[in-house]
């Protein structure tokens, strides 16, 4: 099943009203050529061909829907890997905005339209069990990345790490050539903030979080991208 639906954001049709979720169903359906050609460019140092990209999420004849869980892996032609995947992590991970599958493995999108959606409420894992298999698989991630294990990765920065622990599993357990790609879309209008956020405000935003996180060298693997709404 897809991710649940959030009716104040979309319309019956699954379209959204504004935001980044607008924005990144517009790319994907109706300037598909302009987002492969920055992705694959953004990517370009690991050689990914743009031929091989197939948007598979979020599709306007699919309602636009979003997927996580096996069902993410399902999309991108990976649902071999399901079965690691409950081990990994709990029922309920990351809805990703959007989805292309590859020759032999994937990219996932995380969009963002402006800044304080970076941030979130941390980590709400309903079950003793469920966070102890979160808290195992960022503490995995942090050490694939060079990560001091004191860092706080299930607060208001958890929706970053847990993109980047899914990363970890695609590349690292099901051993798939895999690439997370944040899309910050620059000058969306809505909501109505001060401004509309533009390339150097991300900038700063971006240099927050990855000190915050304790990133100290770039992620392998992923890429930030800057798209005009």
């Amino acid at each position: 099943m897809p991710c649940p639906k959030d009716y104040s954001r979309v319309d019956i049709t699954g379209r959204a009203y504004a935001g980044s979720q607008r924005q990144i169903q517009t790319y994907v359906n109706e300037r598909a050529g302009v987002l492969n050609t920055e992705v694959a460019q953004s990517l370009s140092k690991y050689q990914v061909d743009l031929r091989e990209m197939r948007w598979t999420s979020p599709l306007s004849n699919d309602s636009y829907s979003e997927y996580r869980d096996a069902e993410f892996l399902e999309r991108v032609g990976l649902s071999m890997y399901a079965s690691q995947l409950i081990g990994f992590w709990p029922s309920g991970g990351p809805c990703w905005d959007a989805l292309a599958r590859t020759e032999d493995g994937c990219i996932l999108i995380e969009a963002k339209s402006h800044v304080d959606e970076i941030r979130s409420s941390g980590c709400k894992a309903s079950s003793t069990q469920s966070r102890k298999k979160i808290m195992a698989a960022l503490a995995a991630t942090k050490t694939w990345l060079g990560v001091p294990e004191d860092f706080d990765w299930a607060g208001p920065l958890y929706q970053s790490a847990n993109r980047y622990a899914f990363l970890y599993f695609l590349r690292e357990i099901a051993r798939v050539p895999a690439f997370l790609v944040t899309i910050y879309f620059v000058g969306d209008p809505h909501p109505n903030p001060a401004r509309p956020t533009s390339q150097k405000d991300w900038d700063t935003a971006i240099k927050r979080v990855n000190v915050a996180l304790g990133l100290v060298r770039e992620v392998p693997y992923s890429a930030a991208v800057f798209l005009p709404v």
